[in-house]
């Protein structure tokens, strides 16, 4: 997945080996509302932003699967029947499909990501905030707080929680699907390097770049890591339940704070201070990106070719078709966007993959 300033693109390989490309315009909370632009305020609506439209993007994916295998079950069926082989029985109370716009739906894929986010908070957030008073004791109590011990404690969470980070990325490694994905990751950031260093957007030349990028979501999430542990430092070490309150009302102001940071080091990629503050970051993505196969690489050129005009398909891709995608992520239409259209969509594009914290 790939976005501009104005839309987004989605490209998705069918089981036949063809590409479809899904494309969508957006209205950002940042572009209907000034202030939502605002340094330290516009870290949480951009996170916001590409959130929704992460799994917006998801569904669209999950809904070219899903007719892919309904086509392939129609197919098969028709042969069958014309192998002499009875049509199955249909069901007394079945409903004719809708032509357009069906599949999985977003409220689908927010039920089934609950349980998810709910482990996540569990994990990363509940069990190190409860975790150092087993590894160090309850803090005693006393007139007046130790300062030290509390700032103890809290670089001790955070170190508790950056282990179980780099433990549950390492593990997920392991497992294929995961594993492609993570290529795919890489073959976002290759394109945009390629892109962003006015190469050719080519096949050949996106894949001699680097997979990492510095204005990625896994750099942005050591970036809170650390700013979490400087900003809880403030707060103490009160009883367990208010310590998770704070820990939950505290990060706004720490996304705010991350984000201003993985800005600065993308739009000054030479300077001195930004290469410190992203060679984290980049170093953490070699855990969450993988070197991509041609086809992936192939992938990603098409999504950035949909969202930025000034990007040409390679002579070896042929064209992908392109349609419009729902507010759910539904497959709805083809989009009639001429060419004089998209060029002024695209003016000044400034095009970035998936990444939540991949731009502005």
């Amino acid at each position: 997945m790939m976005r501009s300033k104005t839309a987004y693109a989605t490209a998705v390989r069918r089981m036949d080996g063809s590409v479809v490309v899904g494309r969508k315009q957006i209205s950002t909370l940042a572009q209907r509302w000034r202030w939502a632009r605002w340094p330290f305020i516009r870290g949480n609506f951009g996170l916001l932003d590409s959130l929704a439209l992460g799994m917006e993007s998801l569904t669209f994916s999950g809904n070219v699967a899903i007719e892919d295998e309904e086509r392939a079950a129609a197919e098969k069926a028709a042969e069958d029947i014309a192998a002499g082989a009875p049509p199955p029985p249909e069901a007394p109370d079945a409903k004719p499909e809708k032509a357009s716009g069906g599949g999985m739906g977003g409220t689908m894929l927010w039920v089934t990501m609950i349980p998810a986010m709910a482990l996540g908070i569990g994990l990363f957030v509940i069990l190190p905030a409860w975790s150092v008073d087993w590894v160090m004791g309850v803090q005693p109590e006393a007139a007046t707080p130790q300062l030290a011990d509390s700032i103890l404690r809290n670089l001790v969470e955070g170190a508790i929680r950056l282990v179980l980070i780099l433990g549950y990325m390492s593990a997920i490694s392991l497992m294929g699907p995961i594993r492609r994905v993570f290529q795919f990751h890489g073959a976002e950031h290759q394109t945009i390097n390629a892109f962003e260093a006015g190469l050719p957007v080519t096949v050949a030349n996106a894949s001699a770049t680097s997979p990492l990028h510095p204005r990625c979501g896994t750099a942005f999430l050591l970036v809170v890591i650390v700013v979490k542990i400087f900003v809880n430092c403030f707060l103490g070490w009160p009883t367990l339940w208010l310590r998770l309150v704070l820990r939950i009302a505290v990060l706004p102001i720490i996304a705010g704070i991350g984000y201003e940071v993985i800005y600065y080091a993308g739009r000054h990629r030479d300077g001195l201070l930004s290469r410190a503050l992203a060679w984290p970051g980049l170093m953490l993505q070699r855990l969450t990106t993988r070197k991509p196969t041609p086809d992936q690489v192939e992938i990603a050129i098409y999504a950035l070719a949909a969202v930025a005009p000034e990007v040409d398909l390679p002579p070896e891709l042929e064209p992908a078709p392109e349609v419009s995608v729902g507010s759910s992520g539904q497959i709805i239409a083809t989009p009639p966007i001429d060419d004089a259209e998209a060029a002024a969509q695209g003016e000044h594009a400034d095009a970035t993959d998936s990444c939540p914290a991949a731009g502005e």
